[in-house]
């Protein structure tokens, strides 16, 4: 008689139904949550390196994955427009549905600007065009006051002005005076000055 009481109690069968809705609430979520997210059904990213867009986007929809390009790069030897990297890396577990990051080879140079390198040194001015990215770096002497001074820039005799943006691959000349050739035009003319003197004293 008390067990039938018990569980006849109205209080008793309030907080039983709410134990069990509260239960089917929570396992309908987690069972939501599992299917939205796909939990455990994971695939591996393929080597899509050295592939073209179209073809890498045929290969990764036949594990449910999309891909978007978000970045290129120039890399000298390797064909345009081919995927040189994967965001995830390749051989990453991604869940299906996912979209990957690619970045391709450009078909053209990166363009980068060049700096304003008249009146410095040499070694400082070499330094920067190849920290920047210049391949093609070369030291033109030229006539000059200052020994190893920077006067100038050029690209096969034509000049380069600071702020241009031209190719990485573009082959540079750096115009560094010798320190000598205006010094020797001045000691000429020094030599020329006093024989004209020499000659009007006579």
């Amino acid at each position: 008689m008390k067990k039938k009481s018990f569980f006849g109690n109205i209080y008793v069968k309030n907080i039983l139904a709410l134990i069990i809705v509260t239960t089917l609430l929570i396992s309908t979520v987690l069972f939501g949550l599992k299917v939205f997210t796909q939990h455990g059904r994971a695939v591996e990213i393929p080597d899509i390196k050295g592939l073209t867009v179209e073809k890498a986007e045929a290969m990764l929809a036949v594990k449910s994955i999309f891909c978007s390009v978000t970045d290129s790069v120039f890399i000298k030897g390797l064909i345009p427009g081919t995927i040189v990297e994967t965001i995830p890396p390749v051989g990453s577990m991604v869940k299906e549905g996912r979209t990957i990051y690619l970045k391709v080879n450009s078909y053209l140079p990166q363009l980068i600007m060049v700096p304003d390198l008249i009146n410095s040194s040499r070694r400082q001015s070499y330094a920067m065009l190849k920290s920047l990215g210049f391949e093609k770096v070369e030291i033109k002497p030229v006539s000059g006051v200052y020994r190893d001074l920077v006067v100038g820039l050029e690209s096969k005799g034509i000049a380069i002005e600071a702020g241009q943006r031209i190719p990485a691959n573009t082959p540079l000349s750096l115009l560094v005076s010798t320190g000598s050739g205006d010094i020797i035009l001045l000691e000429n003319l020094i030599d020329s000055t006093e024989v004209s003197i020499d000659e009007s004293y006579f």
